[in-house]
């Protein structure tokens, strides 16, 4: 390998002015991005608009919560794509092969999508579950033959605590049936056993 050759070569593309012309470039790039994704914000913030007035009678830190999670986790993910498709054009600007990097780049994805395919199903049933307000803590439900109060719900599954005082923690991705006995809403202080009339 030619060290000095390497260098002519570096040297050459990065004089002052090629410098200059692909910062211009690299700047244009993230102008459009930033603004496809505050478009792209714009529009989520639409849709999820109907979504969240759901929650209305609920436990107020409930609904702060819930409403956190509807409104940034579908902006979290777009602004993750457009910025590694403006990663991907700013490397061009610097004369990096794209394709063989854009291949690597979509194997990479492949191989930890599918290992984490279980986790990314917890996580989408866990949002359309949220999104829905299906379960919140403090309701008395049955999921899938276990009854008990919800003690915990996240986007990766549910804690149910029963009558005799058992944890049971259920993934999202399995979760069929879910049968509601009560809700907790915003005025039941005094939510003791909600089972014992079951």
């Amino acid at each position: 390998m030619d060290f000095k050759a390497i260098g002519a070569a570096l040297a050459q593309n990065f004089t002052l002015t090629n410098l200059v012309i692909r910062a211009s470039y690299i700047i244009c790039i993230a102008i459009a991005f930033e603004i496809m994704a505050w478009w792209a914000a714009r529009v989520i913030e639409k849709q999820v608009a109907p979504l969240i007035t759901a929650d209305a009678e609920r436990d107020a830190v409930w609904r702060v919560k819930r409403r956190t999670i509807l409104r940034h986790a579908p902006k979290i993910f777009s602004r993750s794509v457009l910025y590694a498709i403006a990663m991907v054009l700013i490397f061009e600007v610097f004369g990096v092969p794209v394709l063989p990097l854009s291949i690597g780049i979509g194997a990479t994805l492949l191989l930890f999508g599918a290992a984490l395919l279980p986790v990314l199903r917890d996580l989408g049933q866990g949002y359309t579950l949220l999104a829905e307000d299906a379960l919140a803590p403090g309701d008395a439900v049955e999921i899938d033959g276990h009854q008990g109060v919800v003690e915990k719900f996240s986007l990766r599954g549910v804690l149910l605590r029963d009558k005799e005082n058992r944890a049971h923690l259920l993934n999202n991705r399995d979760i069929k049936e879910i049968i509601i006995y009560r809700r907790k809403v915003q005025d039941s202080k005094n939510f003791d056993d909600p089972l014992a009339k079951v």
